[in-house]
């Protein structure tokens, strides 16, 4: 019952918990077109026409949970802007399901393989906020994910893929109204959380504006290895791409095109690119200090060549220096040979002088 409830909850566009009529036959030929077919209509709601269910008794009815069947509300003049409302909510919702069915199914085919399966899981781990440490986790998570998948049939055909998309878009809601209320009462904490509160300087909730300039410009300069700031003229164009982007992503879920971005619109967008920032940064010290190190080494190395150079030219000068002493001292042991022959040249002519007397 609880799951019926919340399924057609994300039809009812006033938030009183009540659907029209129209918009509730074509939910449940959603849900199941066989089983709420026009006689089952017929019986539980007298037909189709105009008139206001109340979902959660209607629920209980179907459910067998009660026997009351006053869930429907049929006032002598409806309020026709409001049934048109609901009823556009399911046109919107099943717009956005084919969209995305078309989108997913690259051959055109009308079924969704495995590798097409793929696809639809990492969109739904995104709009969740699912993060991976690695690819290899990520992939693995997907692996494990389109088996599940598989469960359903080989492929998955259009009506499939509606029934789970209606029930994944109301699993979305209810996890954002969630982190939404998390966020207003100040549980939330996290780095997102903080950031947003940052760029929200009128308090309102919302960024928009300036705040989207700001936003834009954080994002941008934040890759920036030497800091560049961002051109005046650039801001607002950054900006609106900034917009355009997240709301095309809001759009493929839950999302809505105002122009300006609640916390639960941009909490996960910021969490990734913070803590892709982060990593940015991590890697640009990396290479810094692997440059550092670079220019260091080069540094030593042309110190040790000089180091050796020097050396080497006082070797030689030792050398030289050896070599002269070398040669002085036999110039100095010649003078003395020199001198010992004179000597001995004297003593022999004193000897001839004292024999010739």
């Amino acid at each position: 019952m609880e799951k019926l409830v919340q399924l057609l909850l994300q039809f009812d566009s006033t938030g009183d918990r009540r659907i029209s009529l129209p918009a509730l036959t074509k939910a449940l030929k959603i849900v199941d077109a066989n089983l709420f077919d026009d006689n089952f209509v017929q019986g539980a709601f007298g037909g189709a026409g105009d008139g206001l269910v109340d979902i959660p008794g209607f629920a209980a009815w179907v459910t067998g949970k009660s026997e009351h069947k006053g869930f429907v509300e049929r006032p002598e003049e409806q309020d026709l802007d409001e049934l048109d409302l609901d009823t556009s909510a399911v046109d919107t919702m099943l717009s956005q399901a084919k969209a995305k069915f078309e989108e997913i199914d690259k051959n055109h085919n009308g079924a969704l393989d495995a590798k097409e399966l793929r696809e639809l899981c990492t969109w739904s781990y995104t709009m969740f906020g699912r993060r991976f440490k690695n690819d290899k986790e990520k992939n693995t998570a997907i692996d494990k994910q389109v088996k599940r998948y598989l469960k359903e049939g080989a492929e998955w055909d259009y009506d499939t893929f509606e029934s789970y998309y209606l029930k994944l878009t109301a699993d979305i809601e209810k996890y954002e109204a969630k982190r939404s209320e998390a966020f207003e009462k100040g549980y939330s904490k996290s780095k997102a959380t903080d950031k947003f509160k940052e760029l929200d300087t009128d308090g309102s909730g919302f960024l928009e504006g300036a705040e989207l300039e700001v936003f834009a410009t954080w994002i941008f300069e934040s890759f920036q290895p030497d800091g560049k700031p961002l051109p005046e003229e650039k801001k607002q164009e950054e900006a609106r791409k900034l917009v355009d982007k997240l709301m095309k992503r809001r759009d493929e879920g839950v999302g809505n095109a105002d122009g300006k971005l609640s916390f639960t619109e941009v909490d996960f967008y910021i969490e990734e690119k913070i803590s892709q920032i982060e990593n940015f940064k991590k890697r640009a010290k990396e290479r810094e200090a692997k440059q550092q190190a670079k220019e260091a080494e080069k540094k030593a190395a042309k110190e040790a060549k000089k180091a050796k150079q020097a050396g080497n030219a006082l070797a030689a000068h030792a050398e030289g220096t050896k070599a002269g002493n070398d040669a002085a001292n036999a110039l100095a042991a010649h003078a003395d040979d020199v001198k010992a022959g004179n000597d001995a040249g004297n003593a022999l002519a004193a000897h001839a002088k004292g024999l010739n007397a």
